[in-house]
């Protein structure tokens, strides 16, 4: 691939989280709250739950949301975790590595690494082979955009490699 080539992705549909009002479940082998600088660490296979949304990695890092005196904007919860989801309005921004996995209904996204954005509710995935699966379908690159409000999707491929996308599509019953 040469300098002047644009890296090549392909739209998707998928990763639809929801402002489901079911309840979160979070399990982790530790937690730390960093109450004063708004941050909630998560270690040891960490699984959040909520709905049909389900969001492993082995490491969390989660941003709260904080108003200038410091304080949380969200009420409740632990460290300003709120139970209104991922897309609370306590909550900035969650880093995830180690081997994440992100299960939105039918649909399963992994990755090495990954960002959510909660002000623009933007989920990235990436690391050595992203995947992002819909029952037989499938589709690998290196690096998941999706808008976690509208469920479109963007995979990037992997800078150095042949500079494709890999995607297969299932034939669907007759």
């Amino acid at each position: 691939m040469t300098g002047a080539q644009a890296q090549q992705g392909v739209p998707l549909d998928g990763l639809k989280l929801s402002d489901s009002k079911d309840p979160v479940s979070i399990d982790a082998g530790k937690m730390e709250v960093r109450d004063k600088e708004g941050i909630i660490i998560l270690t040891g296979n960490v699984s959040v739950k909520q709905g049909d949304i389900v969001l492993r990695a082995g490491r969390m890092q989660v941003y709260t949301a904080k108003t200038n005196d410091g304080a949380d904007k969200a009420k409740g919860g632990i460290g300003g975790l709120s139970g209104a989801g991922l897309n609370a309005g306590g909550i900035d921004k969650i880093v995830v590595d180690g081997k994440v996995y992100l299960k939105s209904g039918t649909q399963v996204a992994t990755g090495d690494a990954g960002t959510y954005d909660a002000k623009a509710q933007t989920m990235v995935l990436t690391g050595q082979k992203v995947v992002l699966s819909d029952g037989d379908n499938i589709a690998s690159g290196c690096k998941l955009i999706a808008n976690t409000q509208s469920g479109k999707a963007f995979l990037e491929s992997c800078k150095g490699q042949s500079g494709r996308v890999s995607i297969i599509l299932a034939p669907k019953d007759k």
